[in-house]
């Protein structure tokens, strides 16, 4: 087993923390912090995992009298799994709501929602796929081991992260919603499609056998292309508020070339990237700044926009207008 174990981490490891990257580098305007990002993998890797299991485990012997062997499985993993896991995950999605809306304020929107949700699903693909993997090298060999790190890590490797990406999403909408129901409602609504999507990746290989297997991985990557064109149409609006917003500031805290900079999807990042080479860490690091903390303040006046308000906000702002007029006097320029 520990052979197994091994080698699931050497494995694993890599094409789950490449899924990360994927998805952290589609978040283009406003990338959410790293050390956010780290506590829910983390989240998603241990607790989700843990308390996931073990809950799942005890209904299903609380349970166990009531179905044969085989119904007891069918139950484990389209009711039990579905409901237990997701909860578990979406209790991730949820505390980093809460905290953003007490004043971390990182959750600003759909997009925010979906990236968290998706990598605590990731942190969950992690440990889960070692464990299995692991178990399948001890019972079938290095045969068994590879054929499932394809079929889990490789074909299905995003599903646990487009499931949690719904629950994440939910938070986001509920985040710019002005109606309670929205608020209460959106999160409600998220969850329940992905215990949904969750019961049905299951439910397809565990009563169809191979043509549920077929049936089940078709229907993934139907909906891993579905995700990714969903944060696709979430950047391009993330885009609207950036050039919405900052478009007042021209001529104040920024030149019509660094807006132009700032709102593109990849030319600031190939020129942040030329500075790096041409002239130095430091150049590029106050180069980059200045161009999240613009986005930052973006996305704070569509708070305002919204209706919100709060001395954490107004501190917010007033600094980053402060560092940004420093970034300015300084000559800090991201317009070329």
């Amino acid at each position: 087993m520990l052979v197994g174990l091994f080698l699931g981490v050497i494995f694993v490891t890599p094409i789950v923390l490449t899924y990360l990257f994927i998805i952290r580098w589609a978040d283009r305007f406003e990338p959410e912090p790293w050390w956010l990002i780290s506590v829910a993998f983390i989240w998603g890797a241990i607790f989700a995992t843990m308390g996931g299991g073990i809950t799942s485990s005890i209904a299903s012997n609380l349970t166990s009298s009531f179905f044969d062997a085989k119904g007891a499985d069918v139950v484990g993993a389209t009711v039990f799994a579905p409901v237990f896991e997701e909860g578990f995950k979406g209790l991730g999605v949820a505390l980093i709501a809460l905290a953003s809306a007490l004043g971390l304020r990182e959750l600003d929107g759909p997009l925010d929602g979906a990236i968290y949700g998706g990598v605590v699903g990731l942190g969950f693909t992690l440990t889960e796929d070692i464990l299995y993997v692991a178990n399948q090298f001890a019972t079938s060999g290095i045969g068994g081991f590879a054929f499932l790190l394809f079929l889990r890590t490789v074909l299905l490797g995003l599903s646990h992260c487009t499931f949690t990406a719904c629950t994440g999403l939910g938070f986001g909408i509920a985040t710019e919603a002005k109606s309670w129901w929205l608020r209460i409602g959106a999160p409600v609504i998220g969850f329940g499609c992905a215990m949904l999507m969750h019961a049905m990746h299951n439910a397809l290989p565990t009563l169809g056998g191979g043509v549920g297997l077929v049936m089940m991985l078709l229907i993934s990557w139907g909906i891993d292309i579905l995700f990714f064109v969903l944060l696709a149409l979430l950047v391009v609006r993330d885009r609207t508020i950036v050039i919405r917003e900052l478009f007042g500031e021209v001529g104040n805290l920024l030149h019509p070339k660094e807006l132009q900079l700032v709102s593109s999807y990849f030319a600031l990042g190939m020129k942040n990237w030329g500075v790096l080479f041409s002239r130095g860490w430091s150049a590029f690091r106050l180069r980059r700044k200045k161009q999240l903390q613009l986005v930052e303040l973006a996305f704070i006046k569509s708070r305002r926009r919204r209706g919100e308000s709060g001395a954490d906000l107004d501190r917010k702002e007033a600094a980053l207008r402060h560092d940004i007029s420093n970034a300015n006097r300084l000559g800090v320029w991201i317009g070329s």
